[in-house]
């Protein structure tokens, strides 16, 4: 069976079928399989268990990993991977990695990978390895659909507009505390990164809400209160986009790949509705660079 692309149905996602993420990539079906992540975003592949040193070469046919910042989660022998899990190295509770890439509130949790760094990934590749009973969906809104959605008076207010990014150092959001509890001293002192409100995705051209309320800090050259008033707005359409019918969150099982785009048109958040003490391990990579670009600057 050749490659076969099954979109969701919904506003972003599509399952690949066909490819065995075990053996190297050809250049054509590398190829297949970035038009078909342009088109929707975030792709499945289901049903294969890599080992790390393969999940890493997967990843790596879509653009150089970078280490995440998150060290202390990194793998001990394929750097290039860090671990989304609710468990330390002997297996007890962690509260820090339990809240990695989940949220008990999912209006808050929103966000697009490393967009506290400049430039940001391009892409997120996740392999689960272990899931509790039920429970920790990936939940994903379109933030194509939530600027699509702004009134054309609040699209000219924020076009020229940059908002300021940081890791841990966001006071509107207090999930941001636990988030980054083993966060190195140094890495917690990176200097905040400024991005556009509204961007423009670099193969698309597609404009969308790059504010986000995981990692946004506050509006640039606004008062607090104009700041205060724009975030909300922003983040109650990226909540719609995100909860609406068309949207979709994946239900995750054992050997599922998923790879999602941070260049802008996406936000994605997990759920922390899931019984803690069953364990929910994953490996992550960080994959590729890309610029934000302002989307009114290529109007």
């Amino acid at each position: 069976m050749g490659l076969e692309v099954h979109p969701t149905g919904y506003d972003v996602g599509a399952e690949i079928k066909g490819v065995d993420l075990g053996k190297p990539l050809t250049a054509e079906t590398v190829e297949r399989i970035e038009a078909a992540f342009r088109a929707h975003q975030v792709l499945l592949f289901r049903g294969a268990q890599l080992e790390p040193q393969a999940f890493v070469d997967f990843s790596a046919s879509f653009g150089a990993l970078r280490r995440h910042i998150q060290a202390a989660f990194r793998h001990p022998t394929v750097p290039e991977i860090v671990y989304n899990r609710n468990v330390d190295d002997d297996g007890k509770f962690d509260e820090a990695g339990a809240s990695r890439g989940v949220t008990n509130n999912l209006r808050e949790g929103w966000h697009s990978d490393s967009s506290y760094e400049d430039p940001p990934v391009k892409a997120t590749s996740v392999h689960a390895l272990e899931i509790p009973s039920s429970g920790g969906n990936t939940c994903f809104a379109s933030a194509y659909r939530a600027y699509e959605t702004l009134p054309a008076a609040f699209k000219e207010r924020i076009k020229d507009l940059k908002a300021e990014f940081a890791l841990g150092r966001n006071k509107r959001n207090d999930q941001t505390k636990a988030l980054t509890a083993k966060l190195p001293k140094h890495a917690k002192e990176e200097p905040t990164v400024a991005h556009p409100v509204v961007c423009r995705h670099p193969e698309t051209g597609r404009p969308a809400i790059f504010a986000n309320p995981l990692i946004t800090v506050r509006i640039l050259d606004v008062g607090d209160a104009e700041s205060e008033d724009i975030l909300e707005t922003l983040f109650d359409h990226i909540h719609a986009a995100g909860t609406s019918d068309e949207h979709w969150e994946h239900q995750w099982q054992v050997g599922d790949t998923l790879m999602w785009d941070n260049r802008g048109g996406l936000m994605h958040s997990g759920r922390k509705d899931y019984p803690l003490n069953e364990r929910r391990i994953m490996f992550r990579c960080a994959i590729g660079a890309s610029a934000i670009e302002a989307y009114a600057a290529a109007a």
